[in-house]
């Protein structure tokens, strides 16, 4: 399955979405709900779970996407999955969820700003159960949340990036009157882009202007055949 670069997320980030999932188990009276992130190791990131702890180990575990669980058909397929009974599934009935004895199951993908897959969030159950049609849409509004946040993390990320690249110079700067070179805050006189390239991300490449290309040209014929009217 083909991943973005996985995102650095900020541990508020995390905390809302275990918020997320403990008020999704709570509105739709199951024993636990996860948020689960997809990482680079092919595998899901477990938020969530059953009075702190996780339908696949402990907080914040990590589930192979090869297995045969839930949350994994759900990111594969990029589809809603809802197993109402797997003990009635001649497929689901052996799955790892099912073999920690959540027969019945409710998830929806989660997906970044630009639809590729970013993983899911889900719902289970130890008893057969159908999960209504306004906890399924209130699962797809928090999925939809998560990934409007996600949208204000790469925002984030970039800003920060730009940030980086640019140091600004703030105050007076002493430049001298003739010469136009620059005291630093150690006393040294520069040259303007010598002092400009130690304060900041900028770089120079070099050139003449017209003016100061006809004070050292002007008197040359190669010149004056290529600017007429110049160099008088």
């Amino acid at each position: 399955m083909d991943k973005k670069k996985p995102l650095k997320l900020p541990p508020i980030a995390v905390a809302k979405w275990r918020a997320i999932a403990d008020l999704l188990a709570e509105l739709a009276q199951v024993p636990a709900a996860t948020v689960n992130i997809l990482d680079e190791e092919d595998s899901l990131r477990v938020i969530g779970g059953e009075h702190g702890g996780e339908p696949a180990g402990q907080p914040d575990a990590r589930v192979d996407l090869g297995l045969k669980t839930y949350c994994s058909a759900v990111v594969n397929s990029r589809e809603p999955l809802t197993v109402p009974d797997a003990t009635k599934s001649a497929f689901w009935k052996d799955s790892e969820g099912a073999k920690a004895g959540y027969i019945a199951y409710a998830g929806v993908p989660i997906f970044r700003p630009d639809q590729e897959i970013f993983g899911s969030i889900c719902l289970f159950d130890r008893k057969p159960n159908e999960f209504s049609a306004p906890i399924q849409k209130v699962m797809k509004e928090f999925a939809e949340i998560i990934t409007d946040h996600l949208e204000l993390i790469q925002a984030n990320i970039k800003l920060e990036e730009s940030l980086k690249e640019v140091r600004t110079l703030q105050g007076l700067i002493p430049i001298c009157a003739q010469c136009k070179k620059i005291r630093d805050d150690k006393g040294f006189w520069q040259k303007v882009e010598t002092y400009l390239e130690g304060h900041s991300q900028a770089r120079f490449t070099h050139g003449l202007c017209e003016d100061c290309m006809e004070k050292l040209y002007g008197h040359e014929k190669w010149f004056k055949d290529k600017h007429p009217g110049q160099g008088k």
